[in-house]
């Protein structure tokens, strides 16, 4: 199983600090992340709102990391496509697939219910067609020299040049985002992208072991093995001492970090936030969270039941603070992810490499 690392910010200005120290906080969490062995760093498109809010353009973000990192992946998780024009997202994530020499992942998604789709000008009933589209446009444009288009949404008779040329051939690699909707993680297995869930954020294991089902159908459907594409399951993690220092340390900002994503989530279709407490989320592995033996439990079911290829771990949320998130962090990569590698992970050579 690999490991990486996750950003969806839960913003409590009075802990986590202005926009300039937020953003310092994060660019170093994102360094030592690569420090550490983490494989990608992931990050999310929100607006407006204290919950994820101070990332509504993650590839601005992602251009300044590239010039901070020389070996993690950094990845978009996702690009809200109906809220832009795809030509711009794919120039945008060119130009960040040559900054960071090849190291892009383009993770795209239609957004949730509270997506605010009508103040970018997108309408709601045709959002899922107009993704359809633009991932279809964003694959020809960075994989043909010249192209002209018309389709539903987008139409250019005059032949187009996107440049710059993205690194990685034919273009980097593609991921979609499904959280309920079996026939949709069928399509994206069809469409041959790699699969993100969020089986924390849902009732049941059940629901993301059926959609991971259907995904793998629709790649055998679309001519290739199972494997050729990846799985990735998002959770909220902490690492303490002990179980008892881990639940005294990263409580209170568990409660809060639910109590502002169940402002925006109620009435769409997910669990009630506000009815997971600390000791019900560890009991049913909802997060990673307790100290390392605990957390390899929790890592160990979901690689049983879910069988996912990657672990994306949301260790800041909720204002937990800088110096309890980077602890957090190496507390994992050096206790428990060793038990999922065939090799240590060795922090300095990672560094030289």
């Amino acid at each position: 199983m690999k490991f990486d690392y996750y950003i969806l910010n839960s913003y409590v200005p009075a802990a986590d600090g202005d926009g300039p120290e937020l953003y310092r906080r994060w660019l170093e969490q994102v360094q030592t992340a690569e420090e550490l062995g983490f494989g990608c760093a992931w990050f999310t498109e929100h607006h407006f709102e204290l919950f994820g809010g101070m990332m509504p353009n993650p590839q601005l973000f992602m251009a300044a990391a590239t010039q901070r990192t020389r070996r993690i992946h950094l990845g978009t998780s996702v690009i809200l496509l109906p809220l832009h024009h795809p030509l711009r997202i794919a120039e945008d994530t060119a130009m960040l697939d040559v900054l960071s020499h090849g190291r892009l992942e383009v993770g795209v998604g239609r957004g949730m219910p509270h997506t605010p789709f009508a103040l970018f000008g997108a309408n709601p009933p045709t959002v899922q067609q107009q993704l359809e589209e633009e991932i279809a446009i964003l694959r020809t444009a960075w994989c043909q020299e010249t192209f002209t288009w018309e389709g539903q949404f987008l139409r250019c008779s005059e032949p187009v040049t996107v440049r710059p040329r993205p690194v990685q051939q034919p273009h980097p690699p593609l991921w979609m985002t499904a959280s309920r909707d079996p026939a949709h993680a069928r399509w994206i297995g069809q469409q041959r992208m790699s699969l993100m869930t969020l089986p924390w954020n849902l009732p049941s294991f059940d629901i993301t072991r059926t959609l991971i089902t259907e995904f793998r159908a629709g790649l055998h459907e679309a001519g290739l093995d199972e494997r050729d594409r990846e799985v990735l399951a998002m959770y909220p993690a902490y690492v303490g001492a002990t179980p008892e220092r881990a639940r005294a340390e990263v409580s209170e900002h568990w409660s809060a970090f639910r109590q502002m994503g169940a402002a925006l989530e109620s009435g769409v279709g997910v669990i009630d936030r506000e009815s997971l407490p600390y000791e019900q989320v560890v009991r049913e592995t909802r997060t990673v969270f307790g100290d390392a033996a605990m957390c390899r439990g929790h890592v160990d079911r979901i690689r049983s039941e879910l069988d996912v290829d990657r672990l994306a771990l949301l260790f800041h949320f909720g204002g937990l603070s800088q110096e309890r998130v980077l602890a957090s962090m190496r507390l994992f990569m050096e206790r428990v992810a060793p038990a999922y590698v065939s090799e240590p992970i060795d922090s300095a050579r990672m560094v030289q490499a």
